[in-house]
């Protein structure tokens, strides 16, 4: 990344290293002060327009995956002037991200409604460790504003939590206190907001100085700025969020799926690196090493591919919408609603069962209709990853990481040290 023109931040000309939530040594690269994510984004965004033998297809929605006898060929796509078309490919990558939006609060863009999951569950493909959703303690809490993340670094560089009164509460819950892994936090956070009554709790930050404010988080201080906060003198008023699907499609060490010739990198993925919970800016690491190995893996599996394609048959592809009895907007928001009242950061059975309930019903009238839009493929998606979440936490009669059960609040290795795993619509158990 250096060599393509990434710059980290510096001190002395050497690279600065900080640390999150659950570490315990500074060992997080850091990107103009707190944009890290963006200067690799932007860094590898770079690249990809400026080199010749890669096509950007924008604006274009990925419907479906062309599989059959256990091969993927490539996907069924829409793109706003053309329709719908097919894409054939000897070899494929999904890389669509993750699925908060089946949330109603979450860090996520509206495009991350479980696409590449909802996709590869139709195509058969095998997903693991769904019921593991993690929700990132501290967004910034603005009422009819998004969900927008205020960083962990900020906690690691001294930020502390308090609820309404002004009470400091981590280290009540955690010795870690404010650096105690993620779903810890979350759920104290949860917890002071029963207790208190309050709609959120805040962050307080005015104890750093105003020059490394200014040096170590630009983009945070602006953000709160524009809503008023002066981050200096103010508390930030924060709420935890859906942020990151640590389950996902199964792959190998090389990003390969079940199915010949597809591959799956990025939030979309289930390596296992993550356990139950993520640790802090481990997802960006993540990204970059598993993409590398699935680039290489195709890479050695080209030159053993004869030149052109054998496409296999396929049905004609439905030009026109079925009328849906439904409102799809109304059901997305219930959707939303219902998934973070009942398959948030605290879960039971009784809640889980109504959620599969609401979405079966929904399903009756969508899942399998014939829309020309995205909105109604993005509906059908996140009903479908939705069910999955849901069933897969119902399953899990315990709690592990992310994963909270009020009804089993204790870990249970004897029975469930093992992974939920999904294809076809069975669900198997494996070490």
């Amino acid at each position: 990344l250096i060599d393509w023109g990434a710059k980290f931040d510096k001190e002395n000309g050497e690279l600065i290293f900080t640390k999150e939530g659950g570490h315990s040594h500074p060992r997080i690269l850091r990107a103009r002060g707190d944009s890290t994510g963006k200067e690799i984004e932007d860094t590898l965004v770079s690249m990809v327009n400026n080199h010749p033998n890669i096509r950007v297809f924008e604006y274009t929605f990925a419907i479906d995956l062309l599989v059959s006898n256990n091969t993927c060929d490539g996907i069924i796509a829409w793109r706003s002037r053309e329709g719908k078309m097919l894409i054939w490919a000897k070899q494929i990558i999904l890389a669509s991200g993750g699925c908060g939006q089946v949330y109603r609060e979450t860090t996520n863009p509206e495009i991350a409604t479980g696409d590449g999951i909802a996709m590869a569950y139709r195509a058969g493909i095998e997903l693991q460790d769904l019921e593991f959703v993690q929700f990132h303690p501290t967004t910034l809490y603005i009422a009819g504003a998004e969900r927008i993340l205020i960083s962990e670094t900020v906690r690691g560089e001294g930020g502390i939590l308090k609820n309404k009164n002004g009470e400091r509460f981590m280290p009540k819950y955690h010795p870690k206190a404010e650096l105690a892994p993620r779903d810890i936090v979350s759920r104290s956070i949860l917890l002071e907001i029963y207790r208190t009554g309050h709609t959120h709790v805040y962050l307080d930050v005015r104890h750093i100085s105003e020059e490394k404010l200014s040096t170590r988080f630009p983009k945070i201080k602006k953000l709160c700025a524009s809503f008023g906060i002066d981050i200096s003198r103010q508390l930030i008023p924060v709420h935890p969020s859906a942020h990151y699907m640590i389950g996902g499609i199964k792959v190998d060490q090389g990003g390969r799926t079940n199915i010949k010739n597809l591959y799956a990198c990025g939030e979309v993925s289930c390596t296992g690196l993550h356990g139950a919970n993520r640790l802090g800016s481990n997802s960006l690491l993540e990204c970059l090493v598993y993409g590398y190995r699935a680039s290489r893996e195709i890479s050695r599996e080209l030159r053993k591919m004869k030149d052109g394609l054998s496409p296999h048959s396929f049905k004609e592809i439905s030009k026109n919408d079925r009328h849906c009895e439904l409102d799809l907007e109304d059901v997305k928001n219930s959707l939303k609603s219902l998934m973070w009242r009942n398959v948030g950061i605290e879960r039971d059975d009784k809640h889980l069962k109504e959620v599969v309930e609401n979405i079966d019903l929904w399903c009756k009238y969508i899942i399998n209709n014939e829309f020309s839009t995205p909105l109604g493929w993005e509906v059908q998606n996140m009903l479908t990853v939705a069910r999955l979440i849901s069933i897969s936490a119902s399953k899990r009669k315990e709690s592990r990481g992310v994963h909270y059960r009020l009804d089993f609040p204790d870990n249970n290795d004897k029975c469930w040290k093992k992974h939920i795993v999904i294809s076809n619509g069975k669900y198997t158990i494996i070490p």
